[in-house]
């Protein structure tokens, strides 16, 4: 690096440091004043103050020092704002995420006791029903074998077990919900 180019780096960051230290302690007393008892840090909101005017150092150096306080009082007030708001939306998505939780949490707690509820020789008479390929990858999955042993003993690809897979689970879904939604009564009668 040449002599004038480290001069001039020596230079820009001894007016960078002037600006900070001519700014920070009023940007730092109007942070304390808009964060009250927020919870937020005045010290952070001035730092990201600080770091948004470096970005626009050389515009800001130009300016009158009023000019420069009211861009920095400005940026300020913005981030806090920003802050604000996003704490806002942040929370209302708590609210709405723990509703829906507790919605999943309740409806598929009610929807596994049904589901508990179908007799073990109704489950197997289905599972008897569905089609030979898909009882064989749906009985083997059920044994504990992965995918790629049971693509290996059924000789074919892993992706037509997972294929075999989830048209097996949609089939015993149909065979079975009407006996978890108590409208198969009577096929209920039959299958036992």
């Amino acid at each position: 690096m040449s002599e004038s180019t480290l001069h001039s780096m020596h230079e820009k960051r001894r007016r960078t440091e002037a600006l900070i230290q001519a700014h920070r302690p009023a940007l730092l007393k109007i942070a304390r004043r808009l964060c009250g008892t927020s919870g937020m840090d005045p010290e952070d909101l001035v730092q990201e103050t600080l770091e948004r005017a470096l970005v626009h150092f050389e515009r800001l150096e130009d300016k009158g020092v009023e000019a420069r306080e009211a861009w920095l009082g400005a940026t300020l007030t913005n981030r806090f704002l920003d802050h604000c708001r996003r704490r806002k939306t942040e929370a209302r998505a708590q609210q709405t995420l723990g509703a829906v939780q507790e919605q999943e949490t309740s409806l598929e707690g009610a929807a596994r006791e049904a589901w508990e509820r179908v007799p073990d020789a109704a489950f197997q008479e289905a599972i008897n029903r569905l089609d030979e390929k898909h009882r064989s990858a749906y009985v083997l999955h059920a044994q504990g074998h992965k995918y790629q042993a049971i693509s290996r003993q059924l000789g074919v690809p892993m992706g037509t077990v997972a294929t075999w897979l989830y048209q097996a689970r949609g089939r015993l879904k149909q065979l079975l919900t009407p006996l978890v939604s108590g409208e198969g009564k009577e096929q209920e009668a039959g299958w036992q």
